[in-house]
């Protein structure tokens, strides 16, 4: 019986959500790259713009600026660069979100046609159930004025059974995700 309490209450803790932090954290040494076992989300958008011109309105207008808000993910409210230069490889920035938690995250590689990029701290529930995100953003031509963005937001769980639980938030994680492609597609066409 006493097994069963203890499973019992374990279970009921670990489903108790995460309270901020006090302090914001500090980066901790970043695992090496997921290359396995990931919970892959594939968006798609064609933009009306070159690949350079797509790049320099993604640096200038962040597409976290075009997040939607979800009763599952809260907004980003503030970048703060911890090291290096924004969007050189290695650098690292923390993301505040409006919940009070925050996440940190690196630059892993930026070239004209691939942005990809890390992030492995999180404050919030979902560091409970993954244990790093991969980003990657292809900029593929599809003609001079015309560029294909091909976004692949891969989650690595855990383990087998975080797995099920962080399945389970894809859709979320997808609607939030469209909603920063989205965001993007309206305000290029009011320029």
């Amino acid at each position: 019986m006493r097994p069963l309490i203890l499973s019992a209450f374990l279970i009921l803790a670990a489903c108790a959500p995460t309270a901020p932090p006090a302090t914001p954290p500090e980066p901790t040494p970043p695992p090496a790259p997921a290359t396995e076992g990931l919970i892959e989300i594939d968006l798609v958008e064609t933009y009306p713009l070159s690949r350079a011109d797509l790049r320099t309105f993604m640096e200038e207008n962040p597409i976290t600026a075009f997040f939607e808000p979800s009763d599952d993910i809260a907004p980003v409210i503030g970048l703060e660069i911890l090291s290096g230069t924004w969007p050189e490889p290695g650098t690292v920035r923390r993301v505040a979100l409006a919940d009070g938690h925050y996440v940190i995250e690196r630059i892993l590689e930026n070239e004209p046609a691939l942005f990809r990029y890390q992030i492995w701290v999180f404050t919030n529930d979902v560091g409970r159930g993954v244990e790093q995100i991969i980003g990657t953003q292809r900029f593929v031509e599809v003609d001079e004025s015309t560029t294909r963005l091909e976004w692949t937001y891969a989650l690595k769980p855990r383990n087998a059974l975080t797995r099920f639980f962080v399945n389970r938030q894809v859709p979320a994680v997808r609607a939030y995700l469209q909603s920063g492609i989205d965001g993007m597609r309206a305000a290029l066409s009011e320029q």
